[in-house]
């Protein structure tokens, strides 16, 4: 049986915080582009990123849970969360993925990348010996209204108004919407918490894998 946590009330709102689970139909098709604890995120063909349960490599291709064949590039369409150096945090359908940047974006101190809030299609190319995804085109899609975004991720910190989460083998530290602070509790839980993508200033870092 699932436990279910205790919403955490904020002012005048209310952050839902829930064990994630792989909710994919069975038939889904797509590219494995992350792996996590006996499940993965596959992109398919639009670039909306599900999750299965699934042992896979990254790079494989799949139809449900069966293996059909490997690929060598993927598309993620989503919106920008934040840039921590050379990677850029996608958005897609409340999971997060790394991307490392293109060369001509990822400069020491580069601010040329998209900013948080942008919807973007990327073209990728998929490592699977590293399972990561390196940025070989990228196009943007406007920018997302919200000031906020949900995601589903394997906490492994909290601090004072952030949170700090599991990507594609790597962590990335993220604000948490204004005056919201988690419990130490959640440290080790996947859950589906809500984000700030209002991240400008870009105070907090990310740790390189």
């Amino acid at each position: 049986m699932k436990r279910v946590l205790p919403a955490i009330a904020l002012a005048a709102a209310a952050i839902a915080i829930l064990p994630a689970a792989a909710s994919a139909k069975p038939g889904v098709r797509g590219v494995v582009v992350s792996r996590s604890h006996g499940s993965r995120l596959v992109a398919t063909r639009s670039g909306r990123v599900v999750q299965i349960k699934s042992h896979a490599p990254v790079g494989s291709r799949v139809v449900g849970r069966r293996v059909v064949g490997h690929a060598s590039r993927a598309r993620i369409h989503g919106v920008v969360v934040k840039e921590t150096g050379a990677r850029m945090f996608v958005a897609s359908n409340h999971h997060l993925v790394a991307i490392h940047k293109s060369r001509s974006l990822a400069g020491v101190g580069s601010t040329s990348g998209p900013a948080p809030g942008t919807i973007v299609t990327d073209t990728v190319s998929v490592n699977g010996d590293t399972a990561q995804l390196n940025e070989d085109d990228q196009g943007e899609d406007g920018q997302d209204s919200s000031s906020t975004v949900t995601i589903q991720a394997t906490v492994v910190a909290v601090g004072t108004g952030t949170v700090t989460v599991s990507v594609n083998g790597g962590t990335v530290t993220l604000d948490l919407p204004a005056g919201l602070t988690l419990p130490q509790s959640l440290v080790g839980q996947t859950v589906s918490i809500s984000i700030s993508i209002d991240q400008g200033d870009d105070n907090n870092q990310g740790d390189e894998p």
